[in-house]
């Protein structure tokens, strides 16, 4: 029963590192767009003076994006830290498989 529980722990572990795996590929996409747009609108701004209308805009649009970046930047620490805990999960299912086989295929051959 024990390499059934374990094999079932395993898969289902494989599937969240798999979903997070993926999560983080968006976030580091995600970044990148932000990234690259705060860094357009950043010369698109030199074009105007300080003091407009567009160039305060312009200046509020870059500092969203910054903050969006951090965000994000939170959530990819988030699912990394989750990543690293199911590593660890899995080692521990591994050994429990492992010695479950173990102990099906030893036999006690009387002395």
């Amino acid at each position: 029963m024990g390499l059934l529980v374990g094999i079932i722990q395993k898969r289902q572990l494989v599937m969240e590192k798999s979903n997070l795996a993926f999560q983080l590929l968006l976030i580091t996409k995600a970044m990148s767009v932000a990234s690259n747009s705060a860094n357009e609108l950043l010369q698109v701004g030199t074009d105007y003076e300080a003091d407009t209308l567009i160039a305060k805009k312009l200046q509020e649009r870059q500092y969203k994006l910054k903050l969006l970046e951090e965000k994000l930047q939170l959530q990819k620490g988030s699912i990394q830290t989750r990543l690293n805990e199911i590593e660890e999960e899995l080692k521990s299912v591994d050994s429990m498989i492992n010695a479950e086989i173990k102990t099906m295929f030893s036999y006690n051959i009387p002395g």
